[in-house]
Order: structure tokens, then C-alpha cells, then sequence
């Protein structure tokens, strides 16, 4: 599937354009010489707010559903426009263990504001997420019509101006392209998981390798339910250092998966995860939830099972 708009897309209602939008907004950051640990933030709120109307809302006419972005000297705006629902969307009250309700939450947290507009075609919810400043003057403007509600900052309107970024790449431009797999400007890629396991006496690594979010994470799911067969060893360890990127979703069936291995007394870990991942971990707190380790080595002690 190729994209070739820069600041507004029009996609199928459907789980595999959470990648897509995803995948094209970061490789417009990137161009935009935009601080890696910044386009993180923005991949995960534009995943959040993806997701979150997928699964709750109707689509737009055609079965679309838009998503808009603009990139500011200290922040980068972005909207979801869906088809509406019967509900408002609202932050949810997760407990610690709970496998739900973590994806407002989380986009309040790495915005420094948020909220909704509803209108005769539908609902729009949108972010504005802090960034580095840009070491380049550019700008995106959403085309196509209105994105959000006018007290947000990222307003409807058809123009797209935008300065070319300055030949090169910073370091820190590199450094994000070095966990998102190909990226590049024009063409997008759907995302991809690969899920492989192998056992060793009471110990079973799972290694996954790709990208988790609503398209991939049921693919997860099946693949460790396999793994958590009533056979299954006293630890399963969770080999993350192949994943560039993992959302709430992703972290709901890790959490099922932690919570069906505890109740058989045994223990998960978490192993190696790349600076992306342990970002969800830490903004929802979900690092003191789970083992992390530093690698899938299996020559350590079983640790304790919390009771």
C-alpha cells in the first residue's frame, strides 16, 4: 500500500491502517529532523487514537476514516477523524492488572493537551504532543477539510506549505530511522510480526520480531495461547529486542498472558526491550507489573512468583 500525501490520509476503516498512518507520520518526522525519543511519542498517540476508533466508532462514508497531522516548531498536532459513536470518548480507570482502557490515558499523558470535537460527519480527537524544536523551518498543514475543533490548534483549511528539510540526516534522525524498519518517504509498508518459540527444560523463550498494535496483536494472542498450553514451563520469557514498537494493545495480551501464567504459578519476563517498548512500560506504569530483564539468557535462577 503506497501513501503519498504528507499531512492528511484517508484510510480504510480497518486494523491494518493503524500501521500505515503510523509508519507514514514517522517518516515524515524523520524528515523533519525530528528528535527520535519525540517521534516515539507521537507513533504512540497516533496509534492510540487510531485504535481507540477502531474499536469503538463508525467509520466515515466510504468506510474511512482520516487522520491529520501538523508539525510546529515545539509540537506535532495530530487528529483522528472517525464517523462517530454513541459515546464520548473518555479516560478509562484501569487497575494495574487490567487488560483495558490504558489508550486515553496514555495519549494524556505524552500530550500536552487533548481532546474532541463532534460535528455532523462524525467525531475528531486530537493531540498535541511536545517535540524537540526543529532544526529546520517546516511546515504541514492537514488538507481535505476540518480535522479538529477550533479551540485545539489544528485547524481544517486546504493548504500544504512546507520547506524542504536540509540535505543529510542528524544523528538523531538516524537513530530513530534505526528501529523503524525502512523508513522512507512515498512508500509504506503494512506491518509485520514474527512470532517463533523453543524450549528448555522448564523455560520457554518467545521471540517476537515486528511491530504490536491492533493489526498484529492478534496474532500474539494465538501465538502464546499456543505457548500456554496445560503443559506449559514454570517461566516463560517474552524475547522483545526484535520489537520496534509495541502499543497498549500489544501490552493487554501481554498482560493476559502474565496474568494466565501466574495463576498457574509460574512467572513471565520480559526481555530486552528496545527503548520504544519500555516507554509504554514506564508511561503506564506497567514496568513495576512486569519482570524485565537485560536478555533471554536462560542460565538464571527462577525468580520468585509474586503471591
Amino acid at each position: 500500500m503506497e501513501v503519498t500525501e504528507a499531512s492528511v490520509l484517508l484510510l480504510p476503516f480497518a486494523a491494518s491502517s493503524v500501521g500505515v498512518a503510523r509508519r507514514r507520520l514517522m517518516s515524515d518526522l524523520i524528515a523533519a529532523d525530528i528528535h527520535d525519543s519525540a517521534v516515539c511519542d507521537v507513533a504512540l498517540v497516533i496509534s492510540e487514537l487510531l485504535s481507540n476508533a477502531l474499536r469503538h466508532a463508525a467509520p466515515l462514508p466510504g468506510s474511512k476514516i482520516r487522520v491529520a497531522w501538523r508539525v510546529d516548531a515545539g509540537s506535532v498536532q495530530v487528529a483522528v477523524s472517525d464517523g462517530g459513536a454513541q459515546t464520548v470518548p473518555e479516560l478509562g480507570e484501569p487497575t494495574q492488572g487490567a487488560t483495558g482502557g490504558r489508550g486515553l490515558r496514555i495519549v494524556e499523558k505524552l500530550s500536552t493537551r487533548w481532546g474532541t470535537s463532534t460535528g455532523e460527519e462524525g467525531t475528531t480527537v486530537w493531540a498535541e504532543v511536545p517535540v524537540r524544536p526543529l532544526k529546520t523551518q517546516t511546515e504541514m498543514t492537514a488538507v481535505g477539510g476540518p480535522a479538529v475543533a477550533t479551540e485545539s490548534g489544528l485547524t481544517g483549511g486546504i493548504r500544504h506549505r512546507r520547506q524542504p528539510a536540509r540535505p543529510g540526516t542528524s544523528k538523531d534522525a538516524l537513530s530513530a530511522v534505526a528501529w523503524l524498519p525502512g523508513a522512507r518517504r512515498g512508500r509504506v509498508r503494512l506491518v509485520e510480526l514474527n512470532v517463533s518459540s523453543r524450549f528448555h527444560d522448564d523455560h520457554t523463550i518467545v521471540t517476537i520480531c515486528g511491530e504490536i498494535d491492533l493489526y498484529t496483536a492478534p496474532r500474539l494472542h494465538s501465538e502464546l495461547t499456543a505457548v500456554l498450553a496445560d503443559d506449559m514451563p514454570a517461566r516463560v520469557v517474552i524475547d522483545m529486542s526484535g520489537v520496534d514498537f509495541c502499543d497498549s494493545t500489544g501490552m493487554n495480551v501481554l498482560l493476559s498472558c502474565l496474568r494466565r501464567v501466574r495463576e498457574r504459578g509460574g512467572e513471565l519476563e520480559i526481555a530486552s526491550p528496545k527503548p520504544a517498548v519500555r516507554k509504554i512500560l514506564q508511561v503506564t506504569g506497567l514496568d513495576s507489573v512486569f519482570t524485565l530483564v537485560d536478555d533471554a539468557s536462560l542460565n538464571r535462577p527462577k525468580p520468585a512468583v509474586q503471591q
